[in-house]
């Protein structure tokens, strides 16, 4: 073979090589989004509020008021996504979320309707949700 072939093969193999990487890092990003949104959901539906709460992070690293005291007669019957868009970039996402809630006191269900902006902190492939922790009343 000669030189010019040799190269042209080598320049097709990088770029090959160089979309397989982005690929990976994007299928690395859907993924732990999906894991966040799933284990979110979980402690939203267990009463496991403090976990949950972890999650609600601004992209400057400070985490809204909650007063998770206020939710010990509180009961999540279920919680669904709606809809997940994310941005093309795949470091943002807009998910819409319905809980399905009661408080054992009164024993009404209720619904609330939550649109979260989810943000990936790229340095950890972390996701974190940009806003207050939902207000049930």
């Amino acid at each position: 073979m000669n030189a010019r072939v040799l190269s042209k093969l080598v320049i097709i193999f990088l770029m090959v090589s160089l979309s397989g990487c982005k690929q990976y890092t994007t299928t690395k990003k859907v993924n732990a989004i999906e894991a966040a949104i799933t284990s979110y959901d979980v402690a939203m539906r267990w009463a496991q509020y403090p976990e949950a709460y972890r999650y609600h992070v601004s992209p400057n690293g400070t985490q809204p008021p909650a007063d998770l005291d206020a939710l010990k007669e509180l009961s999540v019957t279920g919680v669904k996504v709606i809809e997940k868009i994310l941005n093309e970039d795949k470091t943002e996402a807009n998910v819409k979320t319905e809980i399905s809630y009661f408080f054992k006191d009164e024993g009404t269900l209720r619904k609330l309707k939550l649109q979260q902006r989810w943000w990936v902190k790229e340095e950890t492939n972390q996701w974190f949700i940009d806003g207050e922790f939902p207000k049930f009343r």
